[in-house]
């Protein structure tokens, strides 16, 4: 066991590069709360969790301060062209850290959902990956060992993300987490419908009052 690797903080890495096109809009940029959707899952990962953040954009206008920022020029090339950009930011640190895949437009993700996984891969060093099943449905964050998956997830292109190679692979753990009473963290926001129904439920009290589960 790595004990280094076992201890230092993830960083984590929020993919918002995608052409929204069920959307119609990039849904980065669509508001809320008091900011985006973007936004709101920096200040989660940057601010609550206080973890270095790096953030793949389609373009700089779109990264929020105090991140490190990624641009994805090809995004319609996939999520793979924007997990390897994303993932090789965290590499070039160099810093052996572990790698926490956010997205950008799932805000029902909290601060204690992101803690609850770190500490089960800090407390199953043998699991080179670690992903939450929310009430029977894979989410995030997934979090990494990153140097010892690279040379296997840096040959994934087009549209293929982690969930297929992840599930594929037996020193993967994952674990259920019983969400009651609040929207699923594993929630995606794709379309304008999906969009107006979330907005209309974290109007119902977010984090103080909790909203009626989806």
């Amino acid at each position: 066991m790595d004990t280094n690797e076992s201890t230092t903080e993830p960083v984590a890495v929020v993919l918002a590069a995608g052409l929204s096109q069920r959307m119609g809009t990039p849904k980065s940029a669509l508001p809320w709360r008091d900011t985006t959707l973007l936004g709101h899952v920096v200040r989660m990962t940057r601010d609550e969790l206080g973890w270095i953040t790096v953030v793949v954009v389609g373009n700089v206008a779109q990264a929020p301060e105090g991140v490190i920022s990624v641009v994805n020029r090809i995004p319609e090339a996939g999520i793979a062209s924007s997990l390897y950009l994303g993932l090789e930011a965290v590499l070039q640190r160099g810093k052996g850290e572990p790698a926490a895949i956010f997205l950008a437009d799932q805000p029902f993700v909290r601060a204690e959902d992101a803690q609850r996984i770190w500490q089960k891969l800090r407390h199953h060093p043998d699991a080179i990956a670690v992903r939450p099943r929310y009430n029977g449905s894979i989410g995030h964050p997934v979090l990494l060992r990153l140097e010892r998956v690279w040379n296997d997830i840096s040959q994934l292109t087009g549209d293929t993300g982690l969930g297929k190679w992840l599930a594929e692979r037996q020193d993967v753990l994952t674990f259920d987490v019983s969400v009651v009473d609040r929207p699923s963290p594993a929630w995606d926001l794709d379309t304008p419908e999906e969009y107006i129904k979330a907005i209309n439920v974290k109007w119902q009290g977010d984090s103080d009052d909790d909203p009626e589960p989806i």
